[in-house]
C-alpha cells in the first residue's frame, strides 16, 4: 500500500478552485460589507485566489512527495513531519507573499510594499491555515492508517500462533504412547496371540484416526466421548490400565474442542494408581454448558505432573474461545471442561398467503 494517499487529478483541478473562493470570500469578509462582497464578487481578485490556491496546493504536494521517503512509522517520525510543516509554512509565505507583491506591482502598480502590509498579513494568515489543514490532513491520515495495519499485523500474527497451536494439539501424536502401544501389540505377536494384537491395531487405528480425521475447530461431545471410551479400552488390555468410565447424564448435544477428553484421559491413566481390585472410576456429568470430570485422587509418585501438564495444555486451547479450563484436587479430583452449544439456523417463517380482496357479487 502507498504511504501516502495521492490526489486524484480531478481533485486536484476542484480542490483549488474550491480553496481559491472559499479563500477570497474570507478575504472579503475580512475588508468588506457583505453587500459589496455580494456585488463585486466575481473579479480579478477570484481569479488570483484560484491561481493561488493551484500553484500553493501543488507545492505543499510536491514537497510531500519529497519527505514520502522520510516519513516512515518510526521513534524518527515526529521529527520529520515538524520539517515537513515547517517548510510548508515557510514555503506559503514565499510563495502567497511573491505572488501577491507580483499581483499589485503588475496590475494595481503598488510598489510600495508598506502600501499592502495588511493584505499580506492576511493572504499569509489564511494560506498559512489552508496550508497546516492540508499537510495535517495527510500526516493525521498516514499515523491512523500506520497504527491500524500494525494492528492488523499484530492481531494477525496472534492468529497464525493460535491456529499453529490449534493444529499441533489436534494432530500431534504422543510418541511415548504410540510407542507403548507397538509394544503391547509386539509383544502378544510375539507370544502368538493374533487375535488380541488384531484387536489392538483395530483399537489403535481408531483412535488415531479420529485424532486425524477431526478438522474442526470443534467436535460433538458423542464422537470425542467415543473416541475416550476407546483409548480407555485399549489401556486396559494392552497397557495394564485398570480404568472404567461411567456415562454422563443429561444432554449431549455441545461441542468442545478435539482431543480433549483423549489426552486428558492419557494423563489421568498415567498419573493415577489403579488395579483389578481398585480400578480408576471416572465419572462423567454435565452440568449446564460444562462437562465435569471427577475420580479419586491416587497419584503415581513419579507421574503426578503428568496430569498438571495436560490440564495446562488444554487450557490454552480454549483461550480462542474466551472460556477457561479449571480443576480442583482434594480428595476427589474434578475437571471443568467448557461446553459450547452447536449453532442452529432459525427456521425460514412462512409467507402469509395473500388474502383475496374482492368481495362477492
Amino acid at each position: 500500500m502507498k504511504s501516502f494517499p495521492d490526489i486524484k487529478p480531478i481533485h486536484r483541478l476542484v480542490l483549488p478552485i474550491l480553496v481559491g473562493t472559499l479563500a477570497y470570500l474570507a478575504i472579503l469578509l475580512a475588508f468588506d460589507t457583505v453587500e459589496r462582497m455580494l456585488e463585486d464578487f466575481f473579479t480579478r481578485e477570484l481569479l488570483f485566489c484560484v491561481v493561488l490556491s493551484i500553484v500553493l496546493l501543488e507545492a505543499n504536494r510536491g514537497l510531500l512527495l519529497a519527505f514520502k521517503q522520510k516519513l516512515v512509522y518510526s521513534r524518527a517520525f515526529g521529527k520529520y513531519a515538524s520539517a515537513l510543516i515547517l517548510c510548508s509554512a515557510a514555503t506559503c509565505i514565499l510563495v502567497v507573499s511573491g505572488l501577491l507583491i507580483g499581483y499589485f506591482s503588475w496590475f494595481e502598480n503598488m510598489t510600495e510594499v508598506a502600501v499592502y502590509t495588511t493584505e499580506l498579513k492576511i493572504f499569509n494568515g489564511i494560506f498559512l491555515f489552508v496550508t497546516l489543514l492540508f499537510q495535517s490532513h495527510f500526516l493525521g491520515f498516514y499515523l491512523i492508517h500506520k497504527r491500524f495495519e500494525r494492528e492488523l499485523e499484530r492481531e494477525s500474527r496472534k492468529k497464525e500462533s493460535l491456529d499453529r497451536d490449534v493444529s499441533l494439539f489436534h494432530y500431534r501424536l504422543n510418541p511415548q504412547f504410540l510407542l507403548t502401544c507397538l509394544d503391547a501389540i509386539l509383544l502378544r505377536l510375539k507370544e502368538k496371540q493374533h487375535e488380541e494384537a488384531d484387536e489392538g491395531i483395530l483399537l489403535l487405528s481408531e483412535i488415531y484416526r479420529h485424532s486425524l480425521h477431526s478438522r474442526e475447530e470443534l467436535v460433538p461431545l458423542e464422537e470425542e466421548l467415543a473416541a475416550m471410551r476407546l483409548k480407555a479400552a485399549f489401556l486396559n488390555q494392552f497397557v495394564s490400565k485398570h480404568i472404567e468410565i461411567s456415562k454422563p447424564t443429561g444432554e449431549q448435544d455441545f461441542l468442545l474442542v478435539p482431543r480433549t477428553l483423549t489426552q486428558l484421559l492419557e494423563a489421568v491413566a498415567y498419573s493415577q494408581l489403579s488395579s483389578s481390585s481398585a480400578p480408576l472410576t471416572i465419572t462423567v456429568d454435565i452440568h449446564r454448558d460444562q462437562l465435569e470430570l471427577s475420580f479419586p485422587c491416587t497419584f503415581s509418585l513419579t507421574a503426578e505432573e503428568q496430569l498438571y501438564s495436560a490440564l495446562h495444555e488444554v487450557q490454552q486451547q480454549y483461550a480462542w474461545l474466551h472460556k477457561s479450563l479449571k480443576w480442583t484436587a482434594n480428595s476427589t479430583f474434578f475437571i471443568y471442561i467448557p461446553l459450547e452449544k452447536p449453532f442452529e439456523e432459525l427456521p425460514l417463517q412462512e409467507k402469509p398467503k395473500p388474502t383475496s380482496t374482492t368481495q362477492p357479487k
